[in-house]
């Protein structure tokens, strides 16, 4: 059946003189015949593929979209041509910061292309209004929000964006959209309205760029992309099927030969998620416990199965990236936790999974501790109370040390120890940044705090970061002393493990039939988080996990 976006698509692309020869797949799969649908979509990487180019239609024009199809060419074309964003020098938002005497004469060209950017952004403009109304309704269109989207995304072949009768080329959406990015952290990091923001800073600030960034990511890798990293990055895009959330990205995946997945209409959703988790965990992907989450899940699903058909709001304490110094297919995880001792990984690495229940999981691990008091709930209690809870109850533990030493400790609990990323690199929080954020936040009133004054300290990184990590989770004191930030959902009375393999400690709750636990989530335990709880005589014994 033509769809009326279909329709309006053909009839765009179309050409008066011509015939063309396209390959669509809402019409060239059957939708209604599970057996030939299940065979066609395994096939949508091949097709794409070979595709002499792809045309990616993005809806009729509407509104500004005219205005928002030329601004991304115009910019992300110069921004093509001058270099900007591929050298540190030539980073846009330090271009944005920068004095104009501070450009050389060689940088003519640069610091028009700032000064033009500045103008077109800013209040006074004429245009305005219509530019930053354009850009928003721009990214906000479904097609950035389709997870089908990717199939078309991955393939080496020509791609072009067409929106109405606009078309920008790939390499211009995706220059256009860093420019966008970076100006939006520049006005974020200058605005100076105190906790809020000036009107115009905020609506440039709010336009949500997240769902083209993580396609064009895929678009743009050097290879293909591991599919537990494909599941997590794209996992707020929609499915009409929720079994597509997985079925779309098994044939595009790095390591899809080693994982055989196949799509499968005949099997329910939680049939599909329940293999891919167990498939990923013999895998050695044992990470995957990170995405789940236990509030507002599929009732069939077992608490280590990620539901994903759910959007998480919770980020993860490690994201896999590629390793590119190593041969395929190996990846890393940043920052580089081990709190298992183990600090590589490998494709192919056994986990443990049941063989006939389908929905138990037995893995070995060591008990740290018994959750003993909780704090705030970030999305309740803001940054304030949150920092306060989580400083009162560091100063409780029977692990505290004296002096700036305990504070330390906090300030790197509070952000899960870790840098903002750069590049391809999360690291582990510096030395000098920890003795700049303990000279900031040492005698300072911790109930009068926001983002303006991180900024103004020049701690916007580590308020980012910490706006990142303490979404969806909470401070936490357990028994033995140990002080981390732990799943919202966390309650007294939770037990902290480290299990064999994994990089971060995880909260389990006892279940009330027999010996099974409830996964809650991953955790940031200070002072486990490099292999200490399995040192000396730790006992190893096998958990169940339903």
């Amino acid at each position: 059946m033509v769809t009326e976006n279909l329709e309006n698509a053909l009839r765009h692309v179309r050409l008066p003189d011509k015939t063309i020869t396209l390959w669509v797949d809402a019409l060239c799969i059957n939708q209604s015949d599970e057996l030939e649908k299940s065979e066609q979509v395994g096939q949508m990487h091949e097709i794409y593929s070979r595709a002499a180019s792809v045309l990616a239609w993005l809806g009729p024009a509407a509104g500004y979209s005219d205005i928002a199809m030329a601004w991304i060419a115009e910019f992300g074309a110069r921004s093509v041509e001058l270099g900007i964003g591929t050298k540190p020098n030539l980073r846009l938002r330090y271009l944005c910061q920068a004095d104009e005497k501070d450009f050389s004469s060689s940088e003519g060209a640069v610091k028009q292309f700032i000064k033009d950017l500045k103008a077109q952004l800013s209040p006074t403009h004429p245009q305005y209004s219509k530019v930053i109304s354009a850009l928003s309704d721009f990214f906000k269109r479904d097609y950035w929000g389709r997870i089908w989207v990717v199939q078309e995304l991955s393939t080496t072949a020509k791609t072009l964006f067409v929106c109405g009768e606009k078309i920008v080329t790939e390499n211009e959406l995706h220059y256009g959209l860093r420019v966008l990015r970076n100006f939006r952290h520049y006005r974020l990091l200058t605005s100076s309205h105190g906790a809020q923001l000036r009107p115009y800073d905020e609506s440039i600030i709010s336009i949500d760029t997240r769902n083209a960034i993580e396609l064009l990511k895929v678009r743009r890798a050097a290879r293909p992309v591991p599919l537990i990293r494909l599941l997590r990055s794209l996992r707020q895009d929609k499915a009409t099927d929720p079994r597509d959330k997985v079925f779309a990205l098994v044939g595009i995946a790095e390591d899809r030969q080693v994982l055989n997945l196949r799509p499968n209409y005949s099997k329910s959703c939680a049939e599909v998620y329940i293999n891919t988790a167990h498939t990923l965990f013999q895998a050695g992907y044992i990470e995957i416990l990170s995405l789940c989450e236990s509030l507002q899940r599929m009732p069939e699903l077992p608490s280590w199965v990620p539901d994903w058909s759910r959007e998480t709001y919770r980020c993860p304490l490690q994201r896999r990236t590629l390793n590119r110094d190593t041969n395929y297919p190996t990846t890393l995880l940043q920052p580089r936790f081990s709190a298992s001792g183990t600090h590589n990984f490998i494709i192919g690495q056994a986990s443990g999974c049941n063989e006939g229940d389908n929905k138990t999981l037995s893995l070995s691990g060591t008990f740290v501790g018994e959750v003993q008091s909780v704090g705030a709930i970030w999305e309740h209690e803001g940054v304030t109370r949150w920092l306060c809870d989580l400083n009162n109850l560091s100063q409780l533990s029977s692990r505290a040390v004296e002096g700036s030493k305990q504070a330390q400790v906090t300030w790197r609990t509070a952000v899960a120890d870790q840098e903002i990323w750069h590049g391809t690199e999360k690291p582990r929080l510096s030395e000098s940044t920890i003795r700049k954020v303990h000279e900031f936040l040492t005698n300072r009133d911790l109930g009068h705090l926001d983002s303006q004054t991180f900024t103004e300290a020049g701690l916007g990184d580590y308020n980012q970061q910490l706006q990142e990590i303490a979404r969806g989770r909470r401070p936490m004191l357990a028994s033995g002393g140990y002080i981390g930030i732990v799943p919202s959902e966390t309650k007294p009375g939770d037990s902290v493990f480290v299990i064999s393999n994994a990089d971060v400690p995880y909260i389990f709750r006892q279940q009330p039939q027999g010996n099974m636990l409830q996964l809650i989530g991953d955790a940031y335990v200070h002072g486990i988080m490099d292999g200490e709880a399995l040192e000396g005589s730790a006992l190893i014994q096998t958990i169940k996990i339903g």
